[in-house]
């Protein structure tokens, strides 16, 4: 849980230029820390959703109800645009970006609206969590001026324990 800390306090850290305020970000990570001391929400559930709260409060919130291409209404997709941060339609080009299943894409869509405080009702299967880890620590690379070195502690943490079973 102390990973966890570490690295949501550096992913503030590196989304917000030295001496910028961001109350929104602040209180997402109060609540992040809350939740995590009441130890009512999965780890790596709270990580994903704190993580697009991030994003989105930082101006690189996802765009995934229309196409990022053509604008077209869309409900679901397999496709992320790195470029347009966002879905790409069936019928539009995808080139620079990534490929995910739509339970991926839906829950990333759902996490994106629903609130930090409400994330505890959300129940992940381990494909969904692993894609989402893959797909926001891409964007969050890309986003950013430096990685979050907590990230590659937490990726060897959890690697460890899986080789461990």
């Amino acid at each position: 849980m102390l990973t966890y800390a570490s690295y949501f306090c550096e992913l503030v850290d590196i989304s917000m230029q030295d001496e910028e305020s961001n109350r929104e970000l602040f209180r997402y990570l109060v609540t992040a820390f809350y939740l995590m001391k009441d130890n009512v929400v999965d780890i790596e559930t709270l990580a994903r959703a704190f993580e697009i709260k991030v994003l989105q409060s930082t101006g690189y919130g996802f765009n995934l109800d229309y196409c990022s291409s053509c604008r077209k209404k869309m409900n679901s997709s397999n496709y992320i645009s790195l470029q347009y941060i966002g879905g790409i339609c069936d019928q539009c080009e995808r080139v620079n970006g990534i490929y995910i299943n739509y339970a991926t894409y839906n829950t990333l869509k759902y996490l994106s609206k629903i609130s930090l405080e409400n994330v505890y009702r959300v129940n992940l299967s381990e494909e969904t969590k692993k894609e989402l880890y893959k797909v926001l620590s891409l964007f969050i690379e890309q986003s950013y001026f430096r990685k979050p070195r907590s990230l590659d502690t937490l990726s060897y943490l959890t690697k460890f324990s899986e080789d461990k079973r």
